[in-house]
């Protein structure tokens, strides 16, 4: 009975003072730290794209890095985004950073030469079309899938789409989603 007479007291002292608690919630705050600013390469990535969900994001793992080269310098960590549909044996990771570019073209020259042609290659690097704004991406099949690289003006990516994945999800939607891009 004493402990309750002195909680209400206590309420009733902290009232009179003026003390409240309070959850501060300020919402344009919380929306701009859940915002992704477009054209950028970092979470929140889409929780769906297509009929694949969203896996997983974690940094890049050593052997899956995107190299520096002559015409651009990864200036952000670099993250994977992994996206599955096991149902249809179909998935997608893609690795990517900011980057530091001087040309575009050069870059992407400079990343497929440092990747050379892997085992299993059934075709050389072949440019596709990257979506907007300016960009420029080249993708090389083999038996396991589809492998692309991308750089625009601040970004540089690797894409690996499983074989079963690769007909039907076309590289520049997946680039720009990711990205958080404006499709044209």
């Amino acid at each position: 009975m004493n402990s309750v007479r002195i909680s209400l007291m206590a309420l009733m002292v902290g009232l009179l003072a003026g003390c409240t608690y309070s959850l501060e919630t300020d919402p344009v705050r919380v929306a701009a730290e859940e915002a992704k600013t477009p054209g950028s390469f970092t979470e929140p990535f889409p929780k769906k794209f297509g009929a694949l969900d969203f896996v997983s994001v974690a940094p890049a793992e050593e052997q899956s890095t995107i190299p520096d080269g002559s015409h651009h310098k990864v200036a952000g960590k670099q993250l994977t985004v992994t996206y599955r549909n096991d149902r249809f044996s179909q998935s997608f990771s893609a690795t990517g950073a900011q980057a530091e570019v001087t040309d575009i073209k050069g870059a992407l020259d400079s990343l497929t030469e440092q990747a050379g042609e892997p085992a299993g290659a059934k075709t050389g690097w072949v440019p596709v079309s990257p979506g907007p704004p300016r960009a420029a991406a080249a993708c090389q099949n083999t038996d396991d899938g589809t492998h692309c690289y991308w750089v625009d003006t601040d970004t540089v990516g690797y894409l690996v789409l499983s074989k079963e994945a690769a007909p039907f999800l076309p590289f520049a939607k997946i680039r720009v989603a990711l990205e958080g891009l404006e499709d044209d």
